[in-house]
């Protein structure tokens, strides 16, 4: 084994330590466990392989969920009365902070980044507002 594979195997085990001290919930030891035991080119492939997956279970989504006017214009909505804080203009999380779409969609679809698009274009919308403030 190289010297790369003994130092991500050792993070990972400190790592392990770490939960088990905090005594964080079986799942994320067993999780971490597991990646411990792997090669840094093995725990590479595991992430890509589950990306990979993650991207089939969304593009699924998307097949079989119709997007709802109601909630496109919901985030627009919300955009318009945001007013001027430099926190949302530079950061994504806080415009969704702000714009707070879990209260009008569903964990489903907001997990599967179905309203990604409309969310990324308010993040738009939202910056041209204010580009003369931040200038």
């Amino acid at each position: 084994m190289n010297e790369k594979d003994k130092e991500f195997q050792e993070e990972r085990r400190q790592r392990v330590k770490r939960l088990k001290e905090m005594k964080a919930p079986d799942f994320l030891i067993e999780y971490e466990e597991r990646i411990s035991k792997m090669t840094l080119a093995e725990y590479n492939s595991y992430r890509q392989q589950k990306i990979e997956e993650d991207k089939k279970i969304k593009s699924e989504y998307d097949e079989n969920t119709p997007v709802q006017q109601s909630i496109i214009d919901e985030i627009y909505n919300r955009e318009s009365r945001l007013e001027y804080n430099s926190f949302i203009y530079s950061d994504k999380t806080h415009l969704l902070m702000a714009i707070n779409p879990l209260e009008f969609m569903s964990q489903e679809d907001y997990s599967n980044d179905l309203y990604e698009t409309f969310l990324d274009h308010a993040m738009e919308i939202y910056r041209d507002r204010f580009k003369y403030i931040w200038n």
